[in-house]
């Protein structure tokens, strides 16, 4: 096929091309002339074909008859038809007799700065005698190649000049005594609106008492107040809520087949074992006299003021807007809920989402697929402390009981279920395992067992932005709310998986994560005299920042005091979700290989070590530290050998996906002889071995003892 010059090509897009001879290139005339002055040859470039094109270097084979004796060497034009200095083609080559083919090479300058384009048109193949530098024979193809040094992102500096939005511009370089108000009002119902549509959804069922909300005085009575919502009622006795759970127990066999992708999980913040008090209401508030969550719930955000622009409330506060005070008023505690749980991701560990390929169990049957997750809901102390002053201000506002400290919602259990609207994934709720919680409810570790298709579905809906959706179950401790269903939403490239980017004036800001990203604002939360909260705005002009690529602020029109007094402060950008490339790295980077999940067994095959030592049995004790699934404590298990020839079975054995070496063995073994006359020789040594399967005969029984029982 001949290729000719349509536009200047991709690297890889001349791979295996034969060149079109050009018209264009000045051939006909320069080899004229170069015989004039060179002397002429005998001789023809009948082809060049391209053998590999990457993006700096270009290799060809340039197919030629004659020119005995002469050298030949190839030369890079633009449009202009003029050399390219920076393309660089190497030294002239002898020509050997006859007919054949020369390989040369075109490729891009080191030196060439980055952020260069330099786009190719012809490719000229020159001749001459072997005593001239100017050709005698010059013959030009089509060339259509581009060649790029694009910038590395991590020295690229981009400079933003943060620009206020509507009444933003009217902060002056001192604190006002009046805030200007801007414009939107998003109100409560307005942010439960959004959160519903965007995915990010509460379902609450709580005991109804009538249609009027109210919340207890710090005297324990009842009345209404304003701001104070109820959510989806469902009828109830003074019984627990249907559906309410008994705290849950671990599910000890998923945690056991997804142990592989729980080890190879990154380092990540400890949580707590489920079992170990992090459930129901805590012991210190129980002393306090609080009982619980009660079923009326408050509105801290109020009416949150905005600029006239699209800002997701769940971003401003990084809780749900309802939060809802004990049952016992005067305790002072008020408990809140997340938005919803994403995937963690960390800039130096990466996503916290491992998918093990388990081998195959069964002949014919494919093998399972265990998965691990931690689940973040963003709601660090940071989030906290900016919620506790926020509700704080709120409660004091409106005549509420003050508050003694803000809480994540007490539960005595949790459930978590994954599916899809399509139902291209539906994961049952018996093949999930809650493996931790934090004490905040900010993180849930989870891990899951399905089979490959299962597992293709799940990586095909995260490459494509579609995501894993399924929902946290709470259930509120106290039994005066009912369960509480949080949303999940695992996404490769979103919002709530990086975060907000905390904005300092002082600092240069870098994308620390795997994809592009487009700076869309600065955001600064306040309260008013009110206390209602007021988020104020500079545009930064959806401004593309690459992976590693870093900003710095020229921010004149920020003024300085608003950092000191703004509840927070962050930058509000959208992902590039179309970069194929990132996608590829994330999910090599979160696919492992195939490991033996679950339990298996320690085999030891005899071949004639009772013959070879005159024996009845051989007691073999084995010293391990994967005997118990649950516990790493080195244990000892025995089994007697007392036939040759055969497989003598240990287990089970849980070592799937565990690393071993010379300092850490699979196991350890240790030998007994028992004689046919009742004499037993015991060996004073532990031998370690890191397979398992163990062959044992006369070499294993002289390492053991140094030398056979019978010649004793």
């Amino acid at each position: 096929m001949l290729w000719g010059p349509a536009h200047a090509r991709a690297a890889g897009e001349l791979n295996g091309k034969t060149l079109k001879p050009s018209t264009n290139a000045q051939s006909g005339l320069q080899t004229a002339l170069g015989s004039l002055i060179a002397g002429s040859l005998k001789g023809e470039v009948t082809e060049v074909a391209v053998v590999t094109d990457q993006e700096r270097r270009v290799t060809l084979t340039v197919r030629y008859s004659g020119f005995e004796g002469a050298k030949l060497w190839v030369e890079v034009a633009g449009s202009d038809k003029k050399t390219q200095k920076a393309i660089r083609c190497g030294e002239p080559q002898a020509v050997p007799a006859g007919s054949g083919d020369l390989e040369v090479a075109a490729e891009l300058d080191p030196a060439t700065p980055e952020g260069t384009t330099i786009k190719s048109r012809y490719l000229r193949v020159c001749v001459s005698r072997a005593d001239r530098a100017t050709p005698s024979y010059v013959r030009g193809f089509d060339f259509p190649k581009t060649w790029t040094v694009p910038l590395n992102p991590e020295t690229m500096v981009l400079t933003i000049a943060p620009k206020p939005v509507g009444s933003t511009a009217s902060l002056g370089s001192s604190p006002p005594s009046t805030l200007p108000l801007p414009p939107r009002v998003i109100r409560p119902e307005v942010m439960r609106a959004v959160t519903m549509s965007s995915g990010a959804r509460l379902m609450i069922a709580a005991p109804s008492s009538g249609t009027t909300a109210a919340a207890p005085s710090s005297s324990g009575s009842v009345r209404p107040i304003t701001g104070v919502t109820r959510a989806p009622m469902m009828a109830r006795t003074t019984t627990p809520p249907a559906g309410a759970a008994s705290p849950m127990v671990a599910n000890r066999a998923i945690i056991l087949k997804a142990d592989p992708a729980i080890r190879v999980m990154p380092r990540g913040v400890a949580l707590g074992n489920l079992n170990a008090g992090v459930l129901g209401v805590p012991d210190d508030a129980k002393r306090a006299g609080a009982k619980g969550p009660s079923a009326a719930a408050i509105e801290p955000l109020g009416q949150v003021r905005t600029e006239d622009i699209e800002i997701d409330p769940s971003h401003i506060l990084g809780i749900f807007p309802q939060v809802y005070p004990d049952q016992e008023a005067s305790t002072g505690y008020y408990y809140f809920l997340p938005y919803s749980y994403s995937l963690r991701w960390d800039p130096e560990e990466g996503y916290d989402l491992r998918m093990i390929y388990s081998a195959t169990g069964t002949s014919g049957q494919a093998g399972e697929v265990a998965m691990a997750a931690r689940l973040d809901a963003g709601i660090g102390l940071k989030e906290r402390q900016v919620a506790t002053d926020v509700v704080r201000a709120y409660a004091k506002a409106n005549g509420l009981p003050e508050l003694k400290e803000l809480r994540a919602m007490p539960i005595d259990s949790i459930a978590v279920s994954f599916s899809d609207d399509l139902r291209r994934y539906n994961i049952p709720a018996d093949k999930i395992a809650v493996t931790g919680l934090s004490d905040f409810l900010g993180q849930i570790a989870v891990s899951w067992i399905t089979d490959p298709v299962t597992k293709e579905n799940l990586q095909q809906a995260l490459v494509e932005d579609v995501g894993i959706s399924g929902k946290v179950t709470l259930y509120p401790a106290g039994h005066a709310l009912g369960p509480v269903d949080v949303p999940i939403q695992i996404r490769l490239a979103d919002f709530g998986t990086f975060g907000p980017f905390r904005w300092s004036r002082a600092e240069r800001w870098r994308n620390t994560t795997p994809y592009p990203l487009k700076l869309k604002y600065i955001h600064a939360l306040m309260l008013d005299p009110s206390s209602n909260p007021v988020v104020y705005s500079w545009s930064l002009g959806s401004t593309a920042v690459p992976p590693r690529a870093q900003v710095q602020w020229n921010a004149m029109q920020v003024p300085s005091w608003v950092e000191g007094q703004s509840k927070r402060l962050w930058i509000e950008y959208g992902v590039d979700a179309t970069c194929g490339s990132c996608d590829d790295q994330v999910i090599r980077s979160i696919t492992g290989g195939v490991s033996t999940v679950g339990p298996s067994q320690l085999t030891f095959h005899t071949i004639t070590p009772l013959a070879d030592a005159g024996a009845l049995e051989i007691v073999t004790k084995v010293r391990s530290r994967f005997f118990d699934p649950t516990s790493r404590e080195p244990q000892v298990r025995t089994v007697v050998l007392n036939a040759d020839g055969k497989d003598f079975i240990l287990g089970p054995f849980y070592a799937a996906g565990q690393e071993s070496g010379e300092s850490n063995p699979l196991f350890e073994y240790q030998f007994a002889i028992t004689m046919q006359n009742g004499q037993v020789y015991e060996a004073d040594r532990w031998i370690a071995w890191n397979d398992l399967r163990l062959p044992v005969g006369r070499h294993q029984l002289e390492e053991a003892f140094g030398s056979l029982p019978a010649s004793h």
